[in-house]
């Protein structure tokens, strides 16, 4: 089962496309359970069951240690335990260091990883964050409207909307190549990026070196992670389409759904 959070909503697919809840909200991220759903939509906040846990315009959800956390618009990041403690607010440094967001006062945190014993953020648009806690990230000199990270051979990778970086001290960033880029997926011996293009799926092995894979696939936009990985072999891509994509010897590809609204993000659901 896939669970799509687009611009209009949060869609299960499962044979057949069904809006989940959230109609007429932007659903950029979402979490399942057990039976508990939590929802995290930049028009209504955070949701549980579709009862109001937080205001605040929402960008992304954070599971570590089996507590959650909403990042919200700020950047401020919560625990969405029973107190709702706000554990960080960056909103006055973010003035005074220029963040921005289009749409909306204040910039966000986009993603979390932990790389070398550190937590590492990214923000949309603003500098890298970097800290021995969630409640104690600061700012770097990397500057970028960054969406997404992932840890892997020893390395950092960032997408961002110019370019697709890796590092290995959070000091020197190398553009591996230009353009927008969204989503990242760690496939095992390979990586895999998405980026803004009607070929949108490029394969990164571990010397760095990248293929992109010859398939057109329905363009994402703006805010779009597209990808979810179901295993080393196979990803599932949304974006008003949904396909399942075979990254093997032979590469094949099958669309399962279409008529989503834009996706924001993808998850794949394990019953």
């Amino acid at each position: 089962m896939y669970l799509v959070g687009t611009k209009n909503g949060l869609y299960e697919v499962k044979g057949k496309v069904e809006r989940v809840c959230c109609d007429g909200e932007e659903v950029y991220d979402f979490l399942l359970r057990g039976k508990d759903l939590y929802v995290c939509s930049a028009d209504s906040g955070v949701t549980l069951n579709g009862k109001k846990l937080l205001d605040d315009s929402c960008w992304r959800l954070y599971e570590y240690n089996g507590k959650l956390f909403a990042l919200v618009e700020g950047p401020k990041i919560y625990t969405l335990d029973d107190l709702k403690k706000k554990i960080l607010d960056l909103s006055e440094e973010g003035k005074k260091l220029g963040w921005s967001f289009p749409h909306s006062e204040y910039a966000h945190i986009t993603d979390i990883a932990i790389y070398k014993g550190k937590f590492v953020a990214t923000v949309e648009e603003g500098n890298l964050l970097v800290g021995d806690e969630l409640s104690s990230l600061k700012p770097i000199n990397f500057f970028a409207d960054s969406h997404n990270l992932l840890p892997k051979w020893n390395k950092l990778f960032l997408a961002t909307a110019n370019g697709f970086y890796v590092t290995e001290d959070m000091s020197d960033f190398r553009l591996l190549t230009r353009g927008y880029f969204h989503g990242i997926e760690d496939l095992g011996n390979t990586l895999l990026a998405q980026k803004m293009s009607d070929h949108p799926l490029l394969l990164f092995n571990d010397s760095l070196e990248s293929r992109t894979l010859e398939i057109v696939l329905p363009r994402p936009t703006f805010g779009t992670t597209a990808i979810s990985r179901v295993n080393d072999n196979k990803i599932v891509y949304s974006t008003t389409s949904l396909y399942e994509i075979n990254i093997g010897n032979t590469l094949t590809y099958e669309k399962i759904a279409e008529d989503i609204p834009m996706t924001r993000r993808i998850k794949v659901i394990y019953e």
